[in-house]
């Protein structure tokens, strides 16, 4: 893999929490000086995809006194196109029924939802193995905020793992969250979490964020989605992106979360929606509010 970064960059393997291949790690550092202890550390999820983007954004941000400069992790595969789009959703979405399965079609079958169900492990992966192995090469890190941002499916998975492990990270940046996978199922967490915050000392910072446009009606489909157009149009429906994202924002406050932030991005799609979501997400988990 080549990213555009200028920062200091580094790549190794950690073994997949499965016992089966590796994941590929990749570090960047900030350019800007550090200081010896507490520098925050931001998760990728889906770093084949997103981790040059969110890696960029930090450098530039960095290089501005009054945003922190910050580690950027980034969680991956090393792999093509179509094995991501199975392996991650082995990784971050927990288990599917049968039903709701068959609902999404040929769908389905591309993302390899009958593989799901590995979210747990993956997030026992994430604050084990690989938080140590950060602690270790980066020592700079230590007390540093732990962050955590995925988007789609990665947003399920922060917006999972908020709901049953608040104390997991200091933030979590559910971007575009795919709410909808097992029938919202992902909300039955919330009468737990709810006695979860409560028993923390200190709750972290949420960012929840979708695309204004992402309940808008598909005109196209890309190749090899294993959907018709008209499929995909009814999927988007169900899935209630944009309103889905308002009410879980809405749960969480009323669950007792204080510091959040809840954003419709006015011009974005799903896709579109990530890179904003990395910016203005970390602005708010680094606690830069306005």
């Amino acid at each position: 893999m080549q990213f555009s970064v200028r920062a200091s960059l580094e790549q190794f393997t950690l073994p997949h929490p499965s016992g089966e291949g590796k994941l590929t790690i990749s570090v960047a550092a900030p350019a800007a000086p550090l200081p010896d202890t507490g520098v925050p550390v931001l998760y990728v999820l889906d770093g084949d995809l997103l981790f040059g983007m969110a890696a960029e954004i930090g450098r530039a941000v960095s290089s501005v006194a009054a945003f922190p400069a910050h580690y950027v992790v980034g969680i991956g595969y090393d792999a093509g196109y179509a094995d991501v789009l199975k392996l991650r959703t082995a990784d971050l979405a927990p288990p599917i029924t049968a039903d709701a399965l068959e609902s999404l079609g040929g769908l389905g079958a591309t993302i390899g939802g009958a593989h799901s169900g590995g979210a747990d492990a993956f997030l026992t992966f994430l604050t084990g193995a690989l938080r140590a192995a950060i602690a270790e090469r980066y020592p700079r890190t230590a007390g540093g905020r732990q962050i955590l941002f995925g988007h789609s499916l990665g947003g399920l998975f922060a917006a999972r793992a908020l709901l049953t492990r608040p104390d997991s990270f200091s933030a979590f940046i559910a971007s575009s969250p795919s709410l909808w996978w097992d029938g919202f199922s992902v909300l039955d967490e919330l009468p737990a979490f709810r006695e979860r915050l409560a028993a923390l000392p200190r709750p972290p910072r949420v960012f929840v964020d979708v695309g204004a446009r992402e309940q808008e009606p598909p005109t196209s489909v890309p190749d090899g989605m294993g959907v018709t157009l008209e499929e995909a149009q009814a999927q988007i429906r169900a899935a209630r992106m944009v309103d889905a994202a308002r009410e879980f924002a809405a749960a969480l406050s009323d669950a007792g979360v204080i510091e959040l932030r809840h954003v419709a991005f006015a011009e974005d799609d799903h896709v579109s929606a990530a890179p904003a979501a990395i910016l203005h997400g970390m602005r708010f988990a680094l606690g830069r509010d306005r």
